[in-house]
């Protein structure tokens, strides 16, 4: 089991000026399918710096998690 937080969109010059609220997050799973995050409410995105609220217990949603720049994992 992990938490982490949202650390935002990668900086990508020339592609996209600005991005958009992160609204939901979608991870792969064990099973294959799509885990599918949206921000806990009253939240209506996912806030840059912020805890993401979810306890994430699935081994490839960890996997993904891990690789992936936008996400940090708290100790």
């Amino acid at each position: 089991m992990a938490r982490f937080k949202y650390l935002g969109e990668p900086a990508r010059p020339g592609f996209v000026v600005t991005y958009g609220p992160c609204e939901r997050i979608i991870t792969p799973r064990k099973t294959g399918g799509p885990q599918t995050l949206t921000p806990i409410p009253p939240a209506t995105e996912f806030v840059k710096g912020a805890d993401i609220g979810y306890d994430i217990t699935d081994q490839v949603s960890l996997i993904a998690f891990r690789a992936d720049t936008r996400y940090e994992e708290i100790p």
